[in-house]
């Protein structure tokens, strides 16, 4: 990207001079093509050499794209951090895991022989996974508590010929919704796996909201607010808001609990009800026939039947596996669970006052929580200053949308209709056809929308070959001045999309 030309120095100018070799330094932002999934890379300029800071690398299983596109991927990262063949090893200053889904880690099992090439300083990764944070080892035992409640309702959901179209629907649902956990992944290919190499790839950083905001080593000039997740639990159990979401969601999950409770073990020591299976029962015990003795009496006989050809008469009565279909809902939940863990940051160029949103994929609760948060700072005429969430996203210009454009993952009100600086660029890590196979709709319509009046047409689509599906839109929001800016800050490649910032 030109820049403007040195001014020279003089004894009568050395402000002057140094502010305008401040004006050329830039923070370059990759947004990678490997699928359906997250994968940023970030690089400031250091004292003495660039700094690296990768968020996420995963993609979501596809019949559009497979492991050689992510080693592709990861091994333009490792040329990109100084490695490759021939040369020494690539270099990560900082890898950001924001949370355990396969869109966003796989890429670190699939890639691990390059990963291995790589050296990577620091990990960071939510306050959830700090060892001897006794909320977060309660949050992580709910979660793995319930990952374990979907996992049996899988192997529980009958297939084949045992199956009819409705229960062959639910196990469809839940088995989409389980591929963000790579489960039914072969043995080692699990998000499980995934999350434990990353832990090993560097020292942990527990990144807490609560605390003062993160520096990056050796780069002036930047600093990092982490958002999120909530400490609060009931913010990290909110999915919905009509309100302050894209979608039209009302529904609460009102069955979840009760199927907890009928897939749990009595005798696992970790279950915190023993009784619960008993009590999750639609009829009382006295109500109740054991199969058994029903299979001894005449009635059931005559009205039902148990063998072949009056079980396909009478199938309609039995709700041998109605309970299963909850099983839906909480595959949901533990999706939407997952994200309001997750990590999300905002990147301040101190300097320029501009800022980058990289929530993950954080819903409802993860947003909301932010409100409550505050850090006091010191600001560029040295003085101390309260910066809240209002202020970062006021000042926000790049910002890396959630869940790939989802409906549930941007705030309205106090999300992007507070993003009122006008050089917001978005991106959106998307991949069309795989959404399409879904039937997910990413990016979802009213969402896109919001994104480019606000954005002005600077939206940037993973999926995207180069500017031209968003280049008449924008030129009619945009000066040419603008317009002209703008395509040269960006550049797409086949790997990745590229956008740089200066400040």
């Amino acid at each position: 990207m030109p820049t403007k030309k040195p001014v020279r120095s003089s004894k009568n100018s050395p402000k002057k001079a140094s502010a305008t070799r401040k004006k050329a330094r830039e923070v370059r932002i990759r947004m990678y093509k490997q699928g359906l999934g997250d994968c940023f890379l970030l690089t400031f300029p250091g004292k003495s050499k660039p700094f690296h800071m990768l968020i996420d690398c995963g993609a979501l299983k596809s019949k559009h794209y497979g492991e050689k596109e992510m080693q592709d991927v990861v091994a333009a990262i490792q040329l990109a951090t100084g490695g490759g063949k021939g040369k020494a090893k690539g270099r990560l200053d900082i890898v950001a895991a924001t949370h355990e889904h396969w869109d966003h880690i796989s890429g670190f099992l699939q890639a691990k022989k390059l990963f291995d090439d790589i050296k990577v300083n620091n990990v960071w990764v939510a306050w959830t996974e700090e060892p001897e944070n006794a909320a977060a080892q309660r949050l992580k035992k709910e979660f793995k508590k319930k990952k374990k409640a979907v996992q049996k309702a899988l192997a529980l959901l009958p297939s084949g010929q045992q199956s009819d179209a409705r229960m062959g629907l639910y196990r469809h649902a839940i088995s989409e919704l389980s591929g963000f956990f790579g489960m039914g992944a072969p043995k080692g290919m699990t998000t499980d796996a995934a999350w434990k190499y990353i832990l090993s790839l560097g020292r942990n950083v527990y990144c807490d909201p609560k605390k003062r905001p993160l520096e990056l080593s050796g780069v002036e000039g930047v600093r990092v607010y982490v958002l999120g997740p909530p400490e609060d639990p009931d913010f990290v159990r909110k999915t919905l808001s009509k309100k302050e979401t894209y979608d039209e969601a009302t529904r609460g999950l009102t069955l979840a609990d009760s199927f907890l409770a009928a897939v749990s073990d009595p005798n696992d020591p970790d279950n915190e009800l023993p009784d619960a299976k008993e009590r999750s029962f639609p009829f009382d015990g006295r109500y109740r026939i054991p199969e058994a003795d029903a299979r001894r009496s005449q009635f059931f006989l005559d009205h039902y039947g148990f063998d072949e050809i009056d079980n396909k008469a009478g199938k309609w009565r039995r709700i041998n596996h109605e309970w299963l279909t909850v099983a839906g809902e909480l595959a949901l939940h533990l999706d939407s669970y997952t994200n309001n863990t997750c990590l999300a940051i905002a990147i301040e160029l101190v300097e320029s006052g501009q800022v980058l949103l990289f929530p993950g994929d954080a819903q409802v609760g993860n947003w909301l929580s932010w409100g409550e948060l505050s850090w006091e700072v010191t600001g560029i005429d040295g003085k101390m200053q309260t910066v809240k969430i209002e202020d970062l996203l006021k000042r926000t210009v790049f910002y890396k949308v959630g869940h790939h454009g989802s409906h549930n993952a941007t705030l309205r009100e106090k999300g992007l209709e507070r993003m009122i600086d006008p050089n917001l660029v978005a991106m959106i890590p998307v991949h069309r056809p795989t959404a399409d196979d879904q039937e997910w709709k990413f990016p979802y319509p009213p969402l896109w929308k919001a994104l480019k009046e606000k954005a002005r047409g600077r939206v940037l689509l993973a999926d995207a070959p180069d500017v031209t599906e968003i280049e008449d839109e924008a030129k009619k929001m945009l000066t040419d001045h603008e317009w002209s800016k703008f395509s040269k800050a960006t550049e797409f490649k086949d790997l990745y999309v590229e956008y740089r910032i200066p400040y």
